[in-house]
Order: C-alpha cells, then sequence, then structure tokens
C-alpha cells in the first residue's frame, strides 16, 4: 500500500512515521512547494517510553502522487481552502484527521464527493525543538522530534454501499493497525468527531485567548467564559451529531472550580502536557479558533440555541493580535 500524507506536520509525522516504519506502507508526505527540497528526517517519539522512529529519507512532494491508494489529510482547517491543486493528482479515498464542521464537511464533499471520509485521531502530538526542552521537561537533544501521546482508537467513517473507495480505506484501516495505532470503522464519525469537538474545544480557545494556562487561570471573567461556552457547546453538539460519552461532561470538566483543579494540576503532574496545551491551543491554532468559533456561532443561531458565550469568546479571539 501507499499512503500520502498531506500535511507533514506533527500529526502527520506520526501517522506517516508509525506506517512506514512498523507497517512497512510506502509514504509520500505533500508539502507546501518551498518544503519539497529538504533533506532532513521526519523523527517522533512516544511520551511514555520515550520510543524513537524516524524515516531518514522521507519523500517530499507538492501533490498527491498518482499511485497513491490513500491520502491521509491532517492540515489545519485554515488551510482546506488550498487543497484543490495538491488533491487533484491522485484518485486516492481521502481520510480527514482535521475536525470539520458541518460548513466544512459540506465543503470537502462538495469537491471530493464519496472519496472524502470524516476520521477521528486517537493522537496528540507536537514538534518538539531544541530550544523547547527546557519548558517541557525533557531530556536533551540536537534535532527536532514529534512528541505524542496515543490515547484513543483511531476512528474512520465506514465506506457504505458499493462506494469504490471502501477496498483502500479498510486496508489503510488494518495498516494503521498493523502500525500500533488501533483504527475502527464506524459510522458517523463524520458527525461524531465535530459534536465531541464542541463540547471542549472553547477551553482550548480560552488558553489561546489568555495566552498561557497560569493566566487563564487568574482570570476570572474568563474562566466563567470559558464554562458557559462549553456548556453551549455540549447544547449544541447533540444538535450535530453524537459526541463521545466523555465529551457529555464537559459542563462538569469546565466548571472553574474544576478547571483550577485539573488546569492546575498539569504543572505540578505533567509539564509537558501543560507545554502542549499551550503550544498547541494557545499559539498554534489561532487561525482555526477563529474559524471554528464563527461557525459555531451560526450553528447556534440557526438552531435557536444559547450562545452569547459563544459570541464573547469569538470576540476575544478576534480581538488578538
Amino acid at each position: 500500500m501507499h499512503v500520502a500524507v498531506v500535511g507533514a506536520g506533527a500529526l502527520g509525522a506520526v501517522y506517516g512515521v508509525r506506517l512506514a516504519v512498523r507497517a512497512r506502507v510506502g509514504v509520500t508526505f505533500v508539502v507546501r512547494p518551498s518544503r519539497v527540497g529538504e533533506k532532513a528526517p521526519i523523527a517522533i517519539e512516544t511520551v511514555r517510553g520515550a520510543k524513537r522512529e524516524a524515516i531518514e529519507e522521507p519523500v517530499r512532494r507538492d501533490a498527491a502522487p498518482p499511485e497513491a491508494d490513500a491520502i491521509l489529510l491532517a492540515v489545519r482547517t485554515e488551510d482546506l481552502d488550498a487543497l484543490a491543486a495538491p488533491l487533484s493528482t491522485s484518485e486516492a479515498p481521502i481520510v480527514v484527521l482535521t475536525p470539520m464542521l458541518p460548513k466544512d464537511w459540506a465543503r470537502m464533499r462538495a469537491a471530493w464527493g464519496d472519496r472524502v471520509h470524516a476520521a477521528m485521531a486517537g493522537v496528540v502530538a507536537y514538534e518538539r525543538r531544541p530550544e523547547m526542552q527546557a519548558a517541557t521537561g525533557t531530556s536533551t537533544g540536537k534535532d527536532a522530534v514529534v512528541r505524542y501521546w496515543t490515547l484513543a482508537a483511531t476512528k474512520i467513517d465506514e465506506p457504505r454501499g458499493k462506494n469504490p473507495s471502501a477496498g483502500a480505506v479498510r486496508e489503510l484501516a488494518a495498516s494503521l493497525s498493523r502500525a500500533g495505532l488501533r483504527t475502527k470503522l464506524e459510522l458517523g464519525v463524520h458527525e461524531t468527531n465535530p459534536a465531541t469537538t464542541v463540547c471542549l474545544i472553547p477551553i482550548g480557545m480560552a488558553i489561546a485567548v489568555a495566552g498561557d494556562v497560569s493566566s487563564l487561570l487568574a482570570d476570572e471573567q474568563l474562566i466563567e467564559l470559558t464554562s458557559r461556552a462549553c456548556r453551549e457547546g455540549v447544547r449544541l453538539a447533540h444538535r450535530i451529531g453524537a459526541p463521545e460519552p466523555w465529551a457529555r461532561l464537559a459542563p462538569v470538566f469546565s466548571a472553574p472550580w474544576a478547571l483550577r483543579v485539573w488546569l492546575g494540576g498539569l504543572a505540578k503532574t505533567s509539564p509537558e502536557a501543560l507545554f502542549y496545551a499551550e503550544e498547541h491551543f494557545g499559539r498554534k491554532l489561532t487561525a482555526q479558533h477563529r474559524i471554528m468559533i464563527r461557525e459555531m456561532a451560526d450553528l447556534t443561531r440557526d438552531r435557536g440555541l444559547p450562545h452569547a458565550a459563544i459570541d464573547e469568546l469569538a470576540r476575544r479571539l478576534e480581538a488578538l493580535d
């Protein structure tokens, strides 16, 4: 099997390296044209156990190769509009790891039809560069490496009926499982993923607004706003899909006292997890947050749901430099 990984960021690196190293799958990383000539290896490392694996000579191209059997899409929401050229060179099914709210899902389906299959990643990852090591509390190393946690099974929308993508999607799921990234095919992942996301993403958005976790915890008004936005997000979730059972507890996780307990505890129990939360949600995803919160606001209005906290969080995200 040959898999094209579109987006060679942290998440794409984990899936691509594990497929290549453990499942012996051919992998091409589809990157921006300016990165095609890069020769650096792509290395990943588990947080638990620090097992390091790498593709020493990764193949980087600016478009999916025609021989690809499947495409794994791991780009941010704001990059979805730039996919026409890199995806036009292949007819392979497209498995989307990016959380897509209904408008984004409809846009992808309109462009690529039955080739598109939603997925829900079971991995969280970040790129640790040498200058980050003091902040993360991890051991010294000279090169960048993607550090990751495997939290759950990866889920992919099960192809329906006589979908011509069915065979390749099933083979991809089997390859991912052989690579140690347990993967399941389920119906309705394109609804479960966004429904789960809107329950808790206001917490990540609030970290972006505050700048870091300690600043969030020191801001009584922002903590209360976060809690209210999560409650609105849960109500929205049940109108757009079936969130994961644990996500339905978001009103408990996001209560002001609970945020202080578990976010405050990260600094003591896992400096690296704290750094990940601040780096990923607080600095890296600001543009995606703005897109997602606007769509959340539109969805709540369309469905006649409360949205005052979501609106205020959107305003505060727009005000960021």
